[in-house]
């Protein structure tokens, strides 16, 4: 087993994060010591003497080790060592540039508000709750019979299959891909529309887990994003990229890039009642209801603090198991 004191080190260096939670699995396999790091009870601390002669001591944070010259000590080579402290600087600061980080050519940037524009018009002649569950299949053919939508232009329909089709680990999320036909449709009878919140969960797996989770936390407990065909992730992800100026690589540690979103397969979103607009933020994971969620056996999160997908933490995110 790896030592506990170098290992709370190690995440005090980088954070949590997707890095931090693979170094762990490698170093439970090294075996390294390094006699370099103090034992908690040799730690330094600073006091001063008082009257009594006893000293008066101040419990101090531990002293960090030199960070690459730490993590070279567990025999990772500096280029494995450059890439574990961008990327869990990555996973810390989300929304902020990274060196590495890959854009969007001009010419697709300057395609995306026609796209999301004309993906707009069909989210309106079907309707918010259906759009969820439309396939591109019966999309493509409604939009060219429909005059007020109108074909989607040979520009369009390139940026969508680059961004469905393109390796999502060349710009940096480590996700499993979910669903590999552009064209994969859903079948509404497996699924079961929520008229609450509007949203669709498939009936066999999905919305019991949901329905169980209800029953043991309470009505507090919300659903906020059900099943989501590729269509309503590439409509999300496209409106991500504009508020990351083409960042691709940005948008991906936010949101599951068109055809790695499990919310295809089955996971769905939840909230609090009480927290309406803050849900998809830090303050759910201060909530009761997560705190709730916790304390329930049966619930496991798809992106947890430490998960390897190279996704922020989403304590929201309910992963349900094939």
């Amino acid at each position: 087993m790896v030592d506990l004191q170098k290992r709370h080190i190690l995440k005090l260096i980088l954070g949590s994060g997707a890095v931090a939670a693979g170094c762990y699995g490698l170093l439970s396999k090294r075996q390294t010591r390094n006699p370099g790091i103090q034992s908690p009870s040799n730690r330094p601390t600073r006091g001063s003497e008082d009257g009594s002669g006893l000293s008066n001591r101040k419990i101090v944070e531990p002293l960090l080790p030199d960070q690459t010259e730490f993590l070279r000590s567990f025999g990772f080579s500096q280029q494995q060592v450059d890439q574990m402290l961008l990327n869990a600087r990555k996973m810390q600061t989300p929304d902020r540039i990274s060196p590495d980080d890959v854009f969007l050519t001009a010419n697709q940037r300057a395609v995306i508000p026609a796209t999301i524009a004309r993906l707009g018009r069909i989210q309106r002649h079907f309707g918010h709750g259906y759009f969820n569950i439309l396939g591109f299949n019966q999309l493509l053919k409604s939009a060219a019979a429909t005059i007020g939508i109108g074909r989607f232009t040979v520009e369009e329909m390139g940026l969508l299959q680059w961004l469905f089709y393109q390796d999502a680990a060349t710009y940096g999320f480590m996700g499993e891909r979910v669903v590999n036909d552009l064209l994969a449709d859903m079948r509404p009878s497996l699924l079961h529309y929520d008229t609450q919140s509007g949203q669709y969960l498939y009936k066999r797996r999905s919305k019991p887990l949901f329905d169980r989770m209800r029953a043991d936390i309470g009505s507090d407990l919300i659903l906020t994003s059900g099943v989501r065909g590729i269509p309503k992730q590439s409509a999300l992800f496209l409106a991500k990229l504009i508020a990351c100026d083409g960042n691709v690589s940005m948008a991906s540690r936010s949101l599951a890039p068109p055809g790695y979103s499990f919310h295809f397969s089955g996971d769905f979103d939840v909230g609090s009642a009480q927290l309406a607009g803050e849900n998809f933020s830090r303050a759910f994971s201060r909530s009761e209801v997560y705190r709730m969620m916790q304390r329930l056996p049966y619930v496991t999160l798809r992106y947890p603090d430490q998960n390897q997908a190279g996704v922020r933490f989403e304590p929201w995110h309910v992963k349900v198991n094939e």
